[in-house]
């Protein structure tokens, strides 16, 4: 009954809480669509050898994804909200899979939320201030964020000038320059002459 409930919102875009603000709550489509490469991967990845798919139904696939998505969403929301959460967790996600009717799924996402945990558990962790060890205090370390916000913010230097050349060696000679093909002689402009 749920999950019907939330397919009749999908196809008219308004659930009862948004029949009063106008409806479709504010979603951007593009915003909340999972990427079409990567499903259209995972449906060819799935499907039997020698079997092909469109590019429009990878298209159609990602559309139901996203709508179940939603519905899981909107529906645990609804869970965390009637807690006073404002924090959707795992348990959440878990008790609207099944007040959707999708409870035979309950141990697959049991055991993929298992995983993701050990995965967490392994990942190094950030040190939360990676300054604290680099034996400098508070106020040196403002000064040299200070310094360095000034360096930034000052018009370049000109580029160093080049040293002049040590006064008991000469300078080296240059290249000759070379010499321009000489020119036919022209003759020197006729004069105009005058009239009396």
């Amino acid at each position: 009954d749920v999950a019907q409930h939330h397919l009749l919102e999908a196809r008219t875009g308004m659930s009862d809480d948004d029949s009063d603000h106008g409806g479709g709550a504010g979603r951007n489509e593009s915003e909340a669509a999972l990427p079409k490469a990567t499903v259209l991967r995972n449906v060819k990845d799935a499907l039997p050898a020698g079997l092909r798919c469109s590019a429009e139904t990878g298209t159609l696939v990602g559309e139901c994804c996203t709508e179940l998505i939603r519905m899981i969403t909107d529906e645990a929301n609804q869970i965390s909200t009637k807690e006073n959460k404002s924090t959707i967790g795992a348990d959440h996600i878990l008790q609207a899979i099944e007040a959707l009717g999708f409870g035979q799924w309950k141990e697959q996402l049991l055991q993929a939320l298992a995983q993701y945990e050990e995965a967490a558990k392994a990942k190094p962790k950030m040190k939360k201030n990676p300054m604290k060890n680099s034996g400098l205090t508070h106020e040196e370390l403002i000064a040299q964020q200070e310094a360095l916000f000034a360096q930034a913010a000052a018009p370049p230097s000109p580029p160093p000038a080049q040293p002049a050349p040590p006064a008991n060696k000469a300078p080296a000679k240059k290249a000759p320059a070379k010499k321009a093909p000489a020119k036919e002689a022209s003759k020197p402009p006729a004069k105009k002459a005058r009239r009396a």
